[in-house]
C-alpha cells in the first residue's frame, strides 16, 4: 500500500514539472515571437519614412 502510494505521487509530480516545463517553454516561444513582430513593424515603418 505504501509503495503504490510513492509510486502514485512520483507519477503525479512528473506529470505536474513536465506540464510546467510545456508551459515555460511555449511562454518563451511566445515571448521571442512577439519581440520578432516588433522588430518587423519597426523595420517597415523605417523603410516608409
Amino acid at each position: 500500500m505504501k509503495t503504490l502510494m510513492l509510486i502514485l505521487l512520483i507519477a503525479v509530480l512528473l506529470i505536474a514539472s513536465m506540464a510546467t516545463w510545456f508551459i515555460r517553454k511555449e511562454q518563451e516561444n511566445n515571448i521571442g515571437n512577439k519581440f520578432l513582430r516588433l522588430i518587423k513593424k519597426f523595420d517597415a515603418w523605417q523603410m516608409m519614412r
